[in-house]
């Protein structure tokens, strides 16, 4: 594996996504000091579980994490905010979650008629 293309990569995408390494972490349910480590390259192994992770949270494939060729997992760009209501809205059951998106798009009428 090589660790500079992988570290180079997982680096860029996050500031390409304007995601910090704290969101990133939070994302991909690793601590922040674990993905320092490999973007910076001192991290003595990376498990195939942390890439896989590191990968869905940047929603690029695995194997761009080793390629200078990013390959998005989804067509729709989607920002680390929306990302994390995703994930939360998928812990949630279709009725809680519907009546949820019922508010919010309650309370964005009510601010845009301001």
């Amino acid at each position: 594996m090589n660790e500079n293309i992988l570290r180079r990569n997982i680096a860029r995408e996050r500031k390409n996504q304007s995601m910090t390494q704290e969101q990133l972490a939070e994302f991909s349910n690793l601590t922040i000091n674990y993905l320092s480590k490999i973007e910076r390259g001192v991290a003595k192994r990376v498990s195939a579980d942390s890439l896989f992770k590191i990968s869905h949270a940047l929603n690029i494939s695995m194997d761009s994490l080793f390629t200078d060729h990013i390959t998005s997992t989804y067509k729709v760009y989607k920002g680390p905010y929306q990302r994390q209501l995703d994930n939360y809205f998928s812990t949630l059951g279709f009725d809680k979650t519907e009546k949820i998106c019922k508010h919010l798009l309650m309370i964005l009428e009510l601010s845009s008629n301001n």
